[in-house]
This record gives C-alpha cells, structure tokens and sequence, in this order.
C-alpha cells in the first residue's frame, strides 16, 4: 500500500513548496544618499532589503547639504499574510509570489544658518557643557600648571579602583584565579 502512493508523495511534495518573497526598494531623490531601515544601514540609494512582516517601520535617509530625513513607513499585509491563506501562500501554494514595496524618502536642501543662530546655537551648547558635572577623571594639565616649578610632585593617584579605573586580578601568574592561592605542586618536581 505505501509503494503505491509513494510515488505520488514523490510528485506532490515538490509542488506543494510554496513561497512568499517579500522585499522593498527605497529611492531618494538624491541618488547615493545613505539609507538607514531600523537604525541598520542599508547602504547608497536606491537600496533593497528583505523583510519578513507587515507593520511599521522606519527609514533614515542621510546626504551632504540636505536636512536629515527620519520618516516611518508602513508596509500594510496583502491578502495571503492573513490567516489561513498565509498557511496556502507559504506551503500549498505551488509558484512563488513576489511581495515588492516601494519606498521613496524625499530629502530638503539644508537651510543656511545665519551668523547669528551660529553663535545662538553654540551659546546654548557652551551652556549644556558648563552644567555637566565635573569628571572624575584628573586632568593632568591642570594639576602640572598649578604645581610650581621644582616643587614637590603631586600625590600618586588612588590605588582604589574607580568606575573607569582598569581592574587589576586578584591574583599573580600561577596561582589559582580569585584565590589567592598558588596551585599545588606537581609529585615530578
């Protein structure tokens, strides 16, 4: 009885292999711009990419002398994504179905700032700068330019590790990791 639909399976199987490719093609109007989908870089328009499901999905577009563009785009389902013609799409169906969206970022020419906004812009910067809280990172510079010349050298820097400081081992070569103990000896020695 199995060889008798064995060859049937044998047919039937190949064809039942269904398929749903699913891509999209983004273009600028600056050709090249760089092209970002989800923070990922996809590299010079015009670009594609595969994706796997409908919903949202953002898309960056960067060039030289036009205003970043940070745009969301929905890729909405067709009817085979939807139960149960998706299950038919994707394993009964026996062609291959092509899913290709277009996506086209347009970009603006950068606006020219004025000197003044210049100034403004570097101003409130300057001013976010000053409110950070000092670093716990010793400048160097300063503590040699308020030490006088031929005085005594400042103090050796803490031995306690700080949150950037590089954390030594605890042990030395040969001993056993985190206890402080040298390995024991071998019976040849």
């Amino acid at each position: 009885m199995v060889r008798k639909f064995g060859w049937v399976a044998a047919v039937l199987v190949p064809l039942l292999g269904g398929c749903v490719d699913r891509r999209f093609v983004v273009t600028t109007n600056v050709p090249g711009a760089q092209v970002f989908w989800e923070g990922k870089p996809l590299g010079p328009s015009p670009v594609d990419s595969r994706w796997e499901y409908a919903g949202n999905y953002n898309f960056t577009a960067l060039a030289p002398g036009y205003e970043p563009l940070h745009e969301k785009v929905r890729l909405a389902p067709k009817w085979y994504m939807y139960p149960p013609f998706d299950l038919i799409a994707e394993s009964l169906y026996p062609g291959r179905i092509e899913d290709v969206r277009r996506v086209t970022l347009t970009l603006t020419p950068a606006r020219q700032l004025s000197d003044a906004e210049l100034l403004s812009n570097g101003d409130v910067l300057r001013a976010e700068g000053k409110a950070l809280p000092p670093s716990r990172i010793p400048d160097k510079k300063k503590d040699e330019a308020a030490r006088p010349a031929g005085g005594p050298a400042a103090p050796p820097p803490s031995t306690t590790p700080g949150p950037l400081d590089p954390v030594t081992p605890p042990f030395a070569p040969g001993q056993a990791p985190g206890t402080g103990l040298e390995p024991p000896a071998r019976s040849g020695q």
